[in-house]
């Protein structure tokens, strides 16, 4: 272990792998991107001026400043990752365990996929909660079913997630996986719901 002194106090600083330190950086660059992107589509949601105390604009006001500061948060701990990477000295037989974070986006990716997948569809008509009907007057009819679809996709995320943990060593082709997963899941989310 290598130690240095930073402002007068001993800090112990385990060694990271090359791989472990590229997969750092990659999860400290997803959460910049992530949340500078979120903050800048719920942007006007912030500044919104309502003219009420309740209702619909406020709701959606007050949850854009909520995730902007949860953004915040990422930002400071991706800022964070990325000096304290910096700051570790590089060793092959360093931990690696920034690569288990490359899976956890994976994993989180494919659950945010599955989540705007709809679980019912109507080839016309509306489809009725309550009755879990397709809807069009006079008749009804039976909707289409997508949640196999939804348990295969949350199942794969799943284990292309634990996949991408267990493989450190192929951290240079998982990582830009791990991030486009994310992107489209966290993308798809962010375009459905603040746009």
């Amino acid at each position: 272990m290598g130690r240095r002194r930073d402002r007068g106090a001993d800090e112990v600083l385990t060694e990271i792998s090359p791989e472990g330190a590229f997969a750092g950086r990659m999860v400290a660059l997803t959460l910049l991107v992530s949340a500078v992107a979120l903050i800048g589509v719920s942007w006007d949601d912030i500044w919104r001026v309502c003219n009420a105390v309740s209702g619909p604009c406020v709701e959606r006001s007050a949850g854009a400043i909520i995730l902007s500061m949860c953004s915040l948060a990422a930002i400071v701990l991706g800022v964070g990752i990325l000096v304290r990477i910096r700051r570790r000295p590089v060793d092959p037989q360093g931990s690696s365990r920034y690569v288990l974070a490359l899976g956890g986006l994976v994993s989180l990716g494919c659950i945010l996929v599955a989540g705007r997948i709809p679980a019912f569809t109507c080839d016309r008509g509306h489809f009725d909660d309550v009755l879990v009907l397709c809807m069009h007057p006079p008749s009804t009819s039976e909707p289409t079913s997508w949640l196999f679809l939804k348990k295969a996709v949350v199942v794969l995320g799943l284990l292309g997630g634990i996949l991408v943990s267990v493989r450190p060593r192929n951290v240079r082709v998982t990582a830009p996986l791990s991030v486009a997963v994310w992107g489209i899941g966290f993308g798809w989310l962010i375009a459905d719901t603040m746009a």
